[in-house]
């Protein structure tokens, strides 16, 4: 098997994110670990004769990432706070990102075990060039940058100044 690859067994892969993408301050996206990921499965493909490989992809869009983002606010409001009922779900949470298929996909498809709302906001900052969304990335609202993201979050939650 494996055309004599690892005959004691593959290690196992771990990936922090499955981003195809990602941007910094240079002027163009970048390929992310999701780049290296497809090019490392393909060069696997190529010289085991197509064994499987295995591996775990974390991070955005899953929900196990979602749920600990979602447990960090909980317990920084329960400390910030330290007010009776603050152990209800918080009513609305924004995700505010600039990369569809992680940011947004991810907070569209959360389902919050304490029922939270999640709202997206997409950002023309980063990794988000225009054009249409895929299904399930498409966000509540685009924003020109984070400033006016925040905004529109604070302005959707009633908040006035």
């Amino acid at each position: 098997p494996n055309n004599g690859y690892l005959q004691d067994s593959q290690p196992h892969l771990y990936y922090s994110n499955p981003d195809l993408w990602w941007a910094a301050s240079y002027h163009l996206p970048r390929l992310g670990q999701g780049g290296f990921r497809e090019a490392f499965a393909g060069l696997w493909a190529a010289t085991t004769g197509n064994a499987a490989l295995e591996k775990t992809v974390m991070g955005k869009p899953y929900q196990p990432t979602y749920e600990f983002a979602e447990r960090l606010l909980r317990k920084y409001r329960k400390n910030l706070y330290s007010s009776v009922g603050l152990n209800d779900p918080l009513r609305r949470v924004y995700m505010i990102g600039d990369n569809p298929e992680s940011d947004i996909r991810g907070a569209n498809g959360y389902r919050s075990p304490y029922g939270s709302e999640w709202r997206s906001c997409l950002v023309e900052t980063g990794v988000y060039a225009g054009g249409e969304h895929s299904e399930g990335a498409k966000p509540d609202v685009v924003s020109m940058d984070v400033g006016e993201a925040v905004k529109w979050a604070l302005k959707d939650a009633g908040w006035q100044r």
